[in-house]
C-alpha cells in the first residue's frame, strides 16, 4: 500500500501557500497575486516590487500603500512560498546597488494552480455541469483503440490518446455528477413545484432520456469491453505511457518511473472503475442510471401534483348547471337513466342492510320501485358519541351541611373513644379492651407515622405530639377489635404532656 501512505503524508502537510487567502492583508496580498497572474498569462513572468507598488497606487482603496508596505508583502508572500524571488543583478552599476539587493519575482506553481481556483470560484453559482450522452460512445470508441495502440511504436499518439480518454471521463466523471447533484438540491425540489416549471418538464425528461439511453447502451458495451480486456495489453500501453512522460524535458522536477507509472495505473483504475464497480459493489455508472430514472421519476410526480392541484382549485359549477338543465329537460325516468349512464357511467354496487318494510319480495323489482325511506347515518369517526340531553344544577347545599355535620359529629366520637383509652398521658396497647377497627387503623397509623422518625416521634392529626416506646423483652400482644384481632408488639404510646 504505497500509494495511500504516500497519499497521507501529503494530507498531512500544511499548505502555506493558501495562507494569503485568509491572512490579515488578505486584501492586499489578493490583490498583488490576481496582478501576478494576469501578468503571468500575457507571459510576463518576472515582476519588480515597483510594478507592483505603481499597480496597487492606482487603486483608491490602496491610497494610502506606501513602497516600505509593498517590499513587506511581498516578503510576506515569499515565505509563503506564493513568490519566488531571485536577486537582480543585471541593473547593479555600484558596489552598493549590488549589495542592496534587489529582487524580482515570480508566482509559483501552487500560486498558479490556486489563482485559477479562486477565479473559477468566484464565476461560480450552481453546481453547474452538463449531461453529455456523446461522451459515453467517444470513450467505448477510444478504448477500442488500446489493443492496436498497444502494439504501436509512436509513444506520442499514444499519449495523446490518453489525454482525449481521460478528458471524456472526466467530463462525464464532473460534469454528470455536478448536475446530477443540481437536480436534487432542495432548490430544484422548489423549483420542480412550481407551475412555471411544467413548461420545462417535457425538455428535461427528454433531456435526460437521451443521456439514459446512451448511458445504458455504452455503458455495458465499455463494462463488457474491459472484463474481457487482457492484462497484458493494459501494462503494455502503460508503459509506452511511461516512456513518453519521461522522455519529456522538463527544468524543475523530473518524476521517477515508478511514480508515473502509478499515477496512469491509479487513473486507469478510476476509469474501469466506474464502470465495473469497486470490490464486487454497484458501478458508478449503474448508479447514475438509477439515479437519473429517480429523478425522471421525481419530475413526473411534481408535475403529477401540479395538475392535480389546478384540477382541485377548478370551479365546475357551470358543468353541474349545465348537467342540472340536462336532468330536467328529461322527458321520463328512462331518459335520465340513460343520460345518467352517459355522464356518469355504471356506478359502484351499493348494499344496505337494516329492518325496513318492502312492498313486495319480487327479485324483478328495482330500486326504482321501492318507495323512499330514511336512513339516519352516524359519522365514522373514534371519537364520535351520542349527545345527551342537559339539566338544570341542583342545590345541593343543605344536603351537603348535613353531610359535614355529621362527619364532624363522628370525627368527634372517634377522638373521644381514643381520649378514653389514654391513661396518664399514655396509650398501653397491652392494656387496651376490644376496640373499634377505626381505633386499631389509627393507632397503626401513629406508630408507623413515629417510626418514620429518627427520635421515633411524631405528632397526631391535632397536633399532640407524641412517641412511641418498644416493648422490653420484645413481648408482643394480642389487640382484640370487632373485626379480628392483630398480633403486634407490645408498643407504648406517650403523649408529651401540654399541662
Amino acid at each position: 500500500m504505497p500509494q495511500i501512505d504516500r497519499l497521507n503524508m501529503e494530507l498531512l502537510k500544511p499548505l502555506d501557500e493558501a495562507r494569503y487567502l485568509t491572512a490579515e492583508n488578505a486584501a492586499r496580498y489578493r490583490v498583488i497575486l490576481r496582478f501576478f497572474y494576469e501578468q503571468h498569462q500575457r507571459l510576463r513572468y518576472w515582476l519588480y516590487k515597483e510594478d507592483v507598488f505603481d499597480y496597487m497606487k492606482q487603486f483608491a482603496v490602496f491610497s494610502d500603500y506606501t513602497i516600505e508596505k509593498c517590499e513587506q508583502d511581498l516578503n510576506a508572500l515569499s515565505q509563503w512560498k506564493n513568490l519566488i524571488s531571485t536577486q537582480d543583478t543585471t541593473k547593479a552599476a555600484t558596489l552598493e546597488e549590488f549589495k542592496n539587493k534587489k529582487f524580482r519575482y515570480q508566482l509559483s506553481p501552487y500560486s498558479i494552480e490556486i489563482e485559477r481556483m479562486t477565479i473559477r470560484l468566484e464565476s461560480l453559482s450552481g453546481y453547474g455541469g452538463s449531461l453529455e450522452p456523446s461522451l459515453f460512445e467517444r470513450i467505448y470508441t477510444a478504448l477500442l483503440k488500446i489493443i492496436d495502440l498497444s502494439s504501436s511504436p509512436d509513444t506520442a499518439a499514444i499519449h495523446r490518446w490518453w489525454q482525449d480518454l481521460n478528458g471524456d471521463f472526466e467530463s462525464i466523471y464532473h460534469n454528470a455528477t455536478d448536475y446530477i447533484a443540481s437536480l436534487q438540491s432542495s432548490r430544484a425540489d422548489e423549483l420542480m413545484k412550481t407551475e412555471a416549471f411544467i413548461v420545462y418538464k417535457d425538455r428535461m425528461i427528454d433531456y435526460l432520456r437521451d443521456f439514459i439511453k446512451d448511458l445504458q447502451r455504452f455503458s455495458s458495451a465499455i463494462e463488457e469491453f474491459l472484463k474481457n480486456l487482457d492484462e497484458d495489453v493494459v501494462n503494455s500501453v502503460v508503459e509506452k505511457l511511461v516512456e513518453y512522460e519521461l522522455s519529456v524535458p522538463r527544468i524543475d522536477r523530473i518524476p521517477e518511473a515508478d511514480e508515473v507509472r502509478g499515477e496512469i495505473k491509479s487513473k486507469w483504475f478510476n476509469l474501469t472503475g466506474w464502470f465495473l464497480g469497486y470490490g464486487g459493489d454497484e458501478s458508478e455508472a449503474y448508479r447514475l442510471f438509477n439515479v437519473t430514472n429517480e429523478i425522471i421519476r421525481k419530475i413526473t410526480r411534481f408535475a403529477a401534483r401540479i395538475a392535480e392541484s389546478r384540477s382541485r382549485t377548478l370551479s365546475r359549477k357551470t358543468d353541474y348547471l349545465k348537467l342540472a338543465a340536462a336532468f330536467a329537460a328529461c322527458k321520463d325516468l328512462n331518459e335520465a337513466h340513460r343520460l345518467s349512464a352517459a355522464a356518469f357511467g355504471a356506478f359502484n354496487t351499493r348494499h344496505l342492510a337494516g329492518e325496513f318494510e318492502r312492498a313486495t319480495e319480487s327479485i324483478t323489482v328495482g330500486v326504482w320501485d321501492e318507495k323512499p325511506c330514511t336512513f339516519k347515518l352516524k359519522p365514522k369517526t373514534r371519537n364520535y358519541s351520542e349527545s345527551g340531553n342537559t339539566g338544570a344544577v341542583r342545590d345541593c347545599s343543605e344536603s351537603k351541611s348535613q353531610k359535614l355535620k355529621e362527619y364532624l359529629m363522628s370525627l368527634e366520637q372517634e377522638r373521644e373513644i381514643l381520649e378514653g383509652l389514654i391513661f396518664q398521658n399514655r396509650i398501653n396497647l397491652a392494656k387496651l379492651p376490644e376496640v373499634e377497627p377505626f381505633v386499631r387503623i389509627t393507632l397503626l397509623r401513629w406508630i408507623g407515622k413515629a417510626m418514620g422518625s429518627r427520635n421515633k416521634t411524631a405528632k397526631t392529626e391535632d397536633g399532640r405530639q407524641y412517641r412511641v416506646i418498644f416493648p422490653k423483652d420484645h413481648e408482643r400482644i394480642w389487640l382484640k377489635c370487632t373485626d379480628g384481632n392483630i398480633n403486634m408488639p407490645a408498643f407504648i404510646i406517650e403523649f408529651e404532656d401540654v399541662g
